[in-house]
């Protein structure tokens, strides 16, 4: 019985770096379309909402890194990310170079919820499966 269990875990391991070797190959092509491309640049830089699309994306990461990298409890991360999505951006209201935005600090909140939302989902689907 351990035999299959050591083989699942081995199977699990490398489809899982796999999957971050994508990851990274896929950031790793639109860092360089980013900064070589000037179609792109202009794409990027002109949309603001592809600057609330980053937003969402990257407290969507950092809850992500928060719960499974640091060991924070769910809702210990979405709490002290939502505080901190405000006050990040309060604080660049008084920065004389940037802006604080409302709707910054809601796709930072979305991308925080998102991934509480999918946790509990995976962890709900995957309980139910087991039992």
């Amino acid at each position: 019985m351990i035999v299959p269990l050591i083989k699942n875990q081995i199977s699990i391991y490398i489809v899982t770096k796999r999957h971050h070797f994508l990851l990274l190959l896929i950031f790793l092509l639109s860092l360089m379309a980013l900064f070589f491309s000037t179609e792109v640049k202009t794409v990027v830089f002109k949309h603001t909402a592809l600057d609330s699309i980053g937003h969402f994306i990257g407290f969507f990461c950092l809850s992500l890194l928060l719960n499974y990298i640091l060991k924070f409890p769910l809702l210990v991360t979405t709490c002290c990310l939502a505080l901190y999505a405000v006050l990040s951006e309060v604080g660049q209201d008084y920065l004389g170079f940037r802006n604080g935005e409302f709707r910054d600090v809601v796709a930072d909140i979305i991308g925080i919820l998102s991934f509480a939302f999918l946790k509990c989902f995976y962890s709900y689907y995957w309980r139910k499966k087991s039992q």
